[in-house]
């Protein structure tokens, strides 16, 4: 199996506006914050290698998103979070990898960054979060999506809601049919997608078979009927839907095991395969070889 959407639990890598809304998200209260910042200590990620064993998730990618900018800088600056995440996946011996963090307010130098880390074994993509203030064909995200297109590197984008404190993309998906039309090669996939909009996710599936995928993280969220909704919908474009728990959120509100058994039940093998782990092959690397 591998899971294409966690989080390193780690709050020195995190902006602390970031944490402070999760927490809100949950329960306002100073105790919920200081308990979710408590949770945030799997530094070097010893506990959620544990937890993949415990399911059978072979494979992770830890998703660095920037939301320095937008809701303040965590404890590492942006290079430290990078070179810490590449510390974390050189030591897991291949269970771990992660994607670049790009916020096109930093300038030159967020191209910069990305260009340097793509290029670093374990780095196999790039993450972007729009709600933190752009939109997918911002004029200042071009040179990013010609890098990615020219060099095969996968993209997973942020969709739906986010925190309250945040914006959220006015022109999406209108936004990422233009990205496509324009670098036709690059593959890019809409986080929680197949959660947050169903018809309208697999309707963009359908217009871009060759480049488009999306995954069910939050998925833990979905009442018994949403699930089986949802599990449908993935019948009907099965190579383009990959398999994301959103660890460690996914830990403050479900048993993950449970919920992998309860999508195993609904699917025959081929769909498992697909959905488990061939898609995630052929987003990340253009092959599910």
């Amino acid at each position: 199996m591998i899971d294409i959407h966690v989080h390193l639990a780690d709050a020195r890598c995190l902006s602390p506006g970031f944490v402070a809304g999760i927490a809100e998200s949950i329960l306002d209260d100073d105790r919920v914050e200081r308990a979710v910042r408590l949770y945030l200590m799997d530094r070097h990620g010893k506990r959620l290698l544990s937890q993949m064993e415990a399911h059978g998730i072979t494979k992770s990618i830890l998703l660095i998103a920037d939301f320095g900018p937008a809701l303040g800088e965590p404890e590492l600056s942006i290079e430290e979070v990078h070179e810490h995440h590449a510390a974390v996946a050189r030591a897991s011996g291949g269970r771990l990898a992660f994607f670049a963090g790009f916020d096109p307010s930093r300038g030159p130098a967020a191209l910069d960054i990305v260009r340097r880390w793509t290029a670093v074994p374990g780095c196999e993509g790039v993450k972007l979060y729009p709600p933190c203030g752009f939109e997918l064909d911002d004029e200042r995200l071009l040179p990013l999506w010609q890098h990615c297109n020219d060099n095969g590197i996968p993209v997973l984008t942020h969709s739906g809601p986010s925190l309250p404190s945040l914006g959220r993309a006015q022109r999406y998906p209108h936004s990422l049919e233009e990205v496509v039309r324009r670098f036709p090669e690059v593959r890019i996939a809409l986080a929680h997608g197949m959660v947050w909009d169903l018809e309208g996710t697999i309707r963009l599936l359908q217009q871009h078979p060759a480049n488009l995928y999306a995954d069910i993280s939050s998925f833990h969220q979905l009442s018994e009927h949403e699930l089986e909704l949802m599990l449908e919908g993935c019948t009907k474009v099965p190579d383009q839907v990959l398999f994301g728990s959103d660890a460690p959120l996914f830990d403050f509100s479900g048993n993950l095991g449970a919920r992998i058994e309860e999508l195993r039940g609904h699917l025959t093998p081929a769909q498992q395969a697909g959905l488990f782990e061939l898609n995630a092959r052929q987003f990340l690397h253009g092959t599910n070889a």
